[in-house]
């Protein structure tokens, strides 16, 4: 039954004993718990958990466990924090693993663990954390110090969550909870950066008419290579998620292009490039444009080989969605430059000087105010690039010049 209603549910046949880490873990933090968290009334989508505490410094393992009416009977009969009812949802930090594991319990039988995430690993011995869950009608969204981390689709229905436990490495834990309208909470760590912007751009004349392509970017590894022998430049790496906010002076309309530099990880599996208007991830925000490639792992495919995903959102629904699969320059352990250029009617995509594909607008792309980039790759540098001053900034320069 709970197949026809749940994604997650499938999960649910496969269900099996835990494996020798995973019992080793459970049994050391059974015994440890550290807060009981019981719901006054019956949960409803939009309604967020919020937990803050410390890590200790010798932590191993600590779990976060939304628990049912079945879990309580049971851990209350057993008397020693050993029952087996059922779990909704259970957050496990492994620290000597680096990994945050999700899974459900039903019938005293696990499901399938989740352990992958493109957020990189934010949990560390003696050091606060901070994390949210969403609850909404499809998933839980799980949100670590400020940081959307991952979707874990329902595998039971959320009706039957009465409570949270948390116990293992930790301590000093609060647990509150209240409805929000969007999420993730934003903290001042996880706010967009403003975009810089780069006027009469070599870019910008060579998109606009192919004949000044910046002579730096025909072999993109062999001249950052070179670069970096002479010193002359310095790579420092961004981190991701990603958020860059667009100035309002400064909108991505027509002659203007977002150049983004960075490496494909050794073994990527994605990553996405978003223009969107807003930062939360839920509701989910209106796109203009969203590009994404998926990198093939079958050892038969040509190196550079992805399936390639665009497309927007408006009025709550994907639009226009395309996938193909193509050859391109994003090969896993590479280097590469996208630009993404803004025309009149379409948004004009080059990666490494070659043009890839267009995509044609379905709003007026100056409501974008966020660019948005995350997945497995390296980022060090995203910026705007213009053949010049908008009216707007330049009048503001003259002001401040008379000012002075």
């Amino acid at each position: 039954m709970y197949m026809n209603i749940f994604p997650g549910a499938r999960t649910i046949a496969l269900r099996r004993d835990l494996d020798a880490m995973s019992v080793f873990y459970e049994e050391r933090s059974a015994a440890n718990r550290r807060k009981h968290f019981k719901l006054m009334e019956a949960p409803m989508p939009g309604l967020s958990f919020f937990f803050h505490g410390l890590i200790l410094s010798a932590c191993e393992h600590f779990a976060i466990d939304f628990i049912t009416r079945k879990y309580e009977l049971s851990h209350n009969s057993a008397g020693n924090g050993n029952g087996d009812g059922d779990v909704l949802l259970q957050i496990a930090g492994r620290l000597p693993q680096n990994y945050i594991v999700r899974n459900s319990r039903l019938m005293g039988k696990w499901g399938i663990e989740e352990n992958s995430s493109n957020l990189f690993f934010q949990l560390v011995r003696g050091k606060s954390f901070w994390m949210q869950v969403l609850l909404t009608e499809e998933s839980f969204y799980i949100s670590v110090n400020g940081f959307h981390f991952v979707e874990y689709h329902h595998r039971l229905p959320y009706r039957w969550l009465v409570g949270i436990d948390v116990h293992g490495d930790v301590s000093d834990v609060v647990v509150n909870n209240f409805y929000v309208n969007e999420y993730p909470i934003l903290l001042s760590e996880t706010l967009a950066r403003p975009l810089a912007c780069v006027y009469n751009s070599p870019v910008i004349q060579w998109v606009e008419d192919g004949r000044f392509l910046p002579r730096e970017w025909l072999r993109v590894d062999d001249a950052i290579a070179t670069m970096k022998k002479l010193h002359k430049i310095h790579r420092s790496q961004i981190t991701l998620p990603f958020y860059g906010r667009i100035p309002e002076i400064e909108k991505l309309t027509e002659g203007r292009a977002i150049r983004i530099e960075g490496r494909v990880r050794l073994m990527p599996q994605s990553f996405s490039v978003t223009l969107q208007r807003g930062q939360e991830v839920w509701p989910q925000p209106t796109a203009s444009f969203f590009f994404s490639p998926s990198f093939l792992r079958n050892c038969r495919d040509k190196l550079g080989k992805a399936i390639i995903t665009r497309s927007a959102f408006l009025n709550g629904c994907w639009v226009n969605r395309e996938v193909t699969r193509m050859h391109t320059n994003l090969r896993p352990g590479s280097a590469f430059v996208i630009i993404i250029a803004c025309r009149q009617s379409y948004y004009e995509v080059f990666v490494n000087s070659e043009k890839l594909l267009k995509f044609k607008h379905q709003m007026n792309p100056d409501i974008v105010d966020i660019v948005n980039i995350r997945g497995d790759i390296r980022l060090w540098e995203v910026v705007i690039e213009s053949f010049a001053q908008s009216t707007a900034r330049l009048a503001i320069g003259r002001a401040l010049a008379n000012l002075r």
